[in-house]
């Protein structure tokens, strides 16, 4: 599935979803995507196969910005546990939990440059092919 079929499809379940007319949607994606009437409605008569997956990614979304929101506070905690730790087995142990949790925001910050990578490269695949049709 491309980025540019995601946002199409989401753009059009969320116009749905706040109740504009099917007739409308359908006239305004025909021209802000270039792609046909039929194309659109055979989406909507589909998206019981689409909108799961949809949903899912929106949800992934929410989830790493709710994971960096937790990291952050972990991270705080740790530090103020190997500031203030008497022993050096508590400072090692905050010392670990930081490390993982560092870990795990740089997976996190990882996965969304990817996917902005992958936009990029779709815009510029997008451009490519627009300026080879002119020629």
């Amino acid at each position: 599935m491309n980025l540019k079929l995601l946002k199409r499809r989401a753009e059009m379940l969320d116009a749905f979803n706040k109740g504009f007319h099917p007739s409308v949607v359908v006239g305004q994606l025909v021209e802000k995507y270039g792609v046909s009437e039929r194309c659109l409605w055979s989406d909507w008569e589909r998206r019981e196969k689409w909108v799961p997956a949809l949903l899912g990614l929106e949800k992934f979304a929410g989830f790493a910005d709710s994971i960096e929101a937790k990291l952050n506070a972990v991270q705080k905690a740790a530090w103020g546990i190997y500031v203030h730790a008497d022993n050096d087995n508590a400072r090692v142990g905050a010392l670990k939990v930081v490390l993982d949790s560092l870990e795990v925001h740089s997976n996190t910050v990882l996965a969304r440059d990817i996917i902005e990578r992958l936009e990029h490269v779709e815009e510029l695949a997008e451009k490519r092919v627009l300026e080879k049709r002119k020629i």
